[in-house]
């Protein structure tokens, strides 16, 4: 029932695509590699088979990040994403590169601060896949210096020696099915590739010794790029929907406003009709028909009430109606004037019943430049209005001491008439005549035609 204010569309998922983007330029990820004696087809074939385990969400990034000045437990929500490029060797092999991008969420102490951010990988994850290879492509598969048979290869002509196999890492938690292997492969490559891949994960060892060159930081770096713009896209079009979300949450056509606090929403459509409940102020109730000065609107399931036509702010489709009923005034009179305000206010008179007393004042203002009206038509228009506006004050329960009618043209005067004058005539306790009497008429001269008793 209470009106709801439509969201305004939020832009912090786009607020996080640009920091992690931003991040980049201060968080490289080191490539590690490992070669291997296999065919590079080979490789390949089981690095395919390796991808949709590659990118997932961390338990925790304790234990696979560089250790940094932040503290490691203000960070969650932590994701990996690992990419390979398979390089065959002059000798027949192939190197294999792994470079694994970890992002998790921040929460800093102050809110304003806190967002993804991009972690530098300590090498666990990218050795977890390198031993997940070579027990895929066998024993066979890792070469070995001559004079020696467990001595790990060296990988570059820079580096002493290649990283060591680690014995730690994320696994991946479903059993990978490699793609089969040709007819001339050996037996113990076709044997390491059906193996089960779903081992337990294992604890985090020493960090690998990387090795790395500017060209190849330059492709990390282009490979991290590519996968954050690519996430940015995805933000972006999940922003677009939002939008479109909000834009097609079309407001209902036939809902009525309420205008003041403490308007009565009564049982029928009659003056002092039993009072359900009373409405505040922006209250939203669905219209079902209009009935004269009334409206029959729908409270809640089955539950129905009416409300005082001149409580509400009526939709559009009701405007037509609501202005043709709303007019006070005989026919004969209803073009000559329209209200030009409607406000509670103190009176600022002298007149004694209403002095410093809180009154309704209704200004009216001729309904074209060239209008004229007499006395009569005056008294007329704002018997009308005077009854008019008892019944609405009386169905919302609003507490004012009088009405004011102010005519604000050349020829206008003032009207003001208490609340016990006006429920007499209502009643029809007293004659017209009789009302005017009771009534303060300002200047006397402008209604005299109608004053006289």
């Amino acid at each position: 029932m209470k009106k709801t204010p439509r969201a305004v569309v939020r832009f912090g998922t786009l607020l996080l695509t640009l920091a992690i983007i931003a991040a980049l330029a201060g968080a490289q990820t080191v490539p590690y590699e490992r070669t291997f004696t296999s065919p590079a087809t080979d490789v390949e074939r089981v690095v395919r088979n390796l991808r949709p385990s590659s990118s997932g969400r961390l338990p925790t990034v304790d234990g696979f990040v560089e250790a940094s000045d932040v503290p490691i437990d203000h960070y969650e929500r932590g994701y990996y994403e690992c990419t390979f490029q398979v390089v065959a060797t002059a000798a027949g092999g192939a190197t294999v590169r792994a470079s694994a991008k970890i992002t998790a969420w921040y929460n800093d102490p102050t809110p304003g601060r806190s967002g993804y951010r991009v972690l530098v990988s300590n090498g666990h994850i990218e050795n977890d896949f390198l031993d997940q290879i070579q027990e895929a492509l066998g024993p066979s598969s890792v070469p070995k210096p001559a004079g020696s048979a467990t001595t790990a290869p060296a990988v570059k002509s820079n580096v002493s020696a290649a990283p060591p196999v680690s014995s730690g890492g994320i696994r991946p938690q479903t059993r990978l099915d490699p793609a089969p292997l040709d007819a001339e492969e050996s037996t113990s490559n076709k044997n390491a590739v059906a193996r089960d891949f779903a081992a337990a994960p294992r604890q985090p060892a020493e960090a690998a010794t990387p090795s790395i060159s500017s060209a190849e930081s330059v492709e990390s770096l282009k490979l991290q790029r590519a996968a954050v713009e690519k996430r940015a896209q995805e933000l972006s079009a999940d922003i677009k929907n939002f939008e479109e979300i909000l834009h097609n949450q079309v407001r209902p056509a036939d809902l009525a406003t309420v205008k003041n606090v403490g308007t009565h929403v009564v049982s029928k459509p009659a003056e002092g009709a039993p009072v359900l409940f009373s409405a505040d102020a922006e209250d939203e109730f669905q219209v079902l028909e209009l009935e004269g000065a009334w409206v029959h609107v729908q409270i809640s399931g089955s539950s129905r009430g009416w409300i005082h036509r001149a409580q509400l702010d009526l939709p559009a489709e009701y405007a037509d109606s609501s202005a043709a009923a709303g007019d006070p005034a005989p026919a004969a009179t209803a073009g000559l004037f329209n209200i030009s305000k409607d406000e509670t206010t103190t009176f600022g008179g002298k007149w004694a019943p209403l002095a410093t007393k809180k009154v309704r004042v209704i200004w009216l203002e001729p309904a074209s430049p060239n209008a004229t009206s007499t006395a009569k038509e005056k008294l007329a228009y704002a018997r009308a209005l005077f009854e008019k506006s008892y019944g609405e004050l009386k169905s919302s329960g609003a507490t004012v001491d009088g009405v004011v009618i102010v005519f604000d043209s050349a020829d206008g005067g003032q009207i003001a008439a208490t609340i016990s004058s006006l429920k007499q005539l209502v009643d029809g306790a007293i004659s017209e005549s009789a009302f005017w009497r009771q009534c303060s008429l300002d200047p006397p001269e402008s209604f005299q035609a109608s004053a006289k008793p």
